[in-house]
Order: structure tokens, then sequence, then C-alpha cells
């Protein structure tokens, strides 16, 4: 949910052997975001680059995903690594903070998602859930709702509204959000809004804006709060424009 050098595609053809000696395709594709912070008016200043490696299957169901952050100097700052063996909307996945040693993330155990969330020195905390706790809304984890999105966007019609339940795994919780679909744009860019329920992130971002191009479906922009705390610890509303 972000956040240069061009992006690229990268086509690679992987060979894994199985039982009966057959092959499976897999093709990488290479992407980076420059995260710069919310200005009003006026583009504000590099915050950070993400750089995405994204594993599909040759049928186009995505695999895995690796994100890099980087500060713009290039030190690194945070990994994301996630997997969509079991769910596109809601991946297995762990996020590291490599300036605090601070861990989260998602895992499957008996059929159950567990959050789980890691301070340097400190005990895991966890929280199961159960397929009860999504209710009547669309779950959603990581880098799920994009995804989700990637595949839908000529099924979600303008003013149409979907209620989201986000998993927060940091937070051992789940934010509810609703997600509604903008009139396309004559540039061919489909746009979401993404409204947040939370008080407390309302403060900072009010929505979450993203926008995809509708021949490629590519994300191209987000705008709204981060999943990468500032530099003190804090919570950092960012426009994220991403090219390949």
């Amino acid at each position: 949910m972000l956040f240069p050098t061009a992006r690229r595609l990268v086509l690679t053809v992987l060979f894994a052997s199985t039982a009966i000696g057959s092959a499976r395709a897999e093709r990488i594709l290479e992407y980076q975001g420059e995260a710069r912070v919310a200005a009003d008016r006026t583009p504000g200043s590099v915050a950070y680059l993400e750089k995405h490696r994204v594993t599909l299957e040759d049928d186009g169901r995505f695999v895995r995903a690796e994100t890099r952050y980087e500060s713009p100097e290039g030190r690194l700052l945070a990994e994301l690594r996630s997997d969509f063996s079991d769910s596109l909307t809601v991946p297995s996945h762990v996020f590291v903070d490599h300036r605090t040693g601070h861990s989260y993330g998602l895992r499957r155990e008996d059929g159950r998602i567990v959050l789980f969330d890691q301070k340097q020195g400190k005990p895991e905390r966890v929280r199961v859930l159960t397929a009860e706790d999504a209710g009547d809304r669309l779950l959603v984890g990581c880098q799920g709702l994009n995804y989700y999105l990637v595949g839908r966007l000529d099924e979600l019609k303008p003013s149409s509204r979907v209620p989201v339940r986000f998993l927060i795994p940091g937070k051992l919780d789940y934010y509810d959000f609703g997600l509604t679909a903008r009139d396309a744009s004559p540039d061919g860019t489909v746009a979401f809004d993404v409204t947040i329920q939370n008080w407390f992130l309302r403060l900072f971002a009010p929505k979450l804006e993203v926008k995809y191009d509708k021949a490629s479906q590519r994300l191209v922009g987000y705008r709204g709060i981060s999943n990468l705390l500032n530099d003190r610890g804090e919570n950092q509303a960012v426009t994220i424009t991403y090219t390949y």
C-alpha cells in the first residue's frame, strides 16, 4: 500500500521439477515506487523508494512478492515478503523494519489466520482469527487489496462500493474501509477511493486513493497513509508514483 530509475518488466522462465518431472513456468515483474511526503499543492520531498519484485505463474496468477524500502540515498529501511499460495487477498507475509528490528506479519496455522508482532528483544505477540472475523466484508491484508483490484478493473463500476476489512498485523487488529470506484479518466486511468472508518488513521489521511492504468492493468499511483513509519517512528501520509 505505497510506495528513480525506470521500472522494467523482466520475463524469466523458471523450471521447477515435480514428482512426475513436469515443469512450471513463472515470470518476474519488477517495478519501483517513489514515495513523497504528501503536500497540498506542491510535491513534497522524497520520503523513500519502493523496489518491487513480483513472481507470477505463466497464466498470470500471483505467487509471491518482495518489496525493498530504501532511503533516497539507497539505505535499506525495511523489507516485505508476501506469499500468495493460500490467498490472493490475504497473503502470508512478514514485514521487517531494519531501523528498529520490529517485525510483524501474517501466517497460517491449522487453517487459521495468525497475526503476529514482535519488537526487537521482546516476546512475539499473536492474535488468531477465523473466517467469521471477516463478517460480511472482503477480508484483505498486506498487498492483497492491490492485486485484488488489478484483476477487477472492469468489474467494479463507478460509484459501486465494496466493504473491506483490512488486517493490521502490527496492531494485532483490523480496520474497516469502504472501497468506491471513480469514473474512468480520459487518460485511461481507473481510480478508487478507500475511505477509512478508523478515527485515528483519518487524522493522517481521511482516505486512500489508488490509481491504475486500465490498458496495462498496472498500479500507477497511490495517495494516503504509508505502511512505513518515518524515521521518528510516526505515521506518515505519502503520494507514490509507480514506474515500470
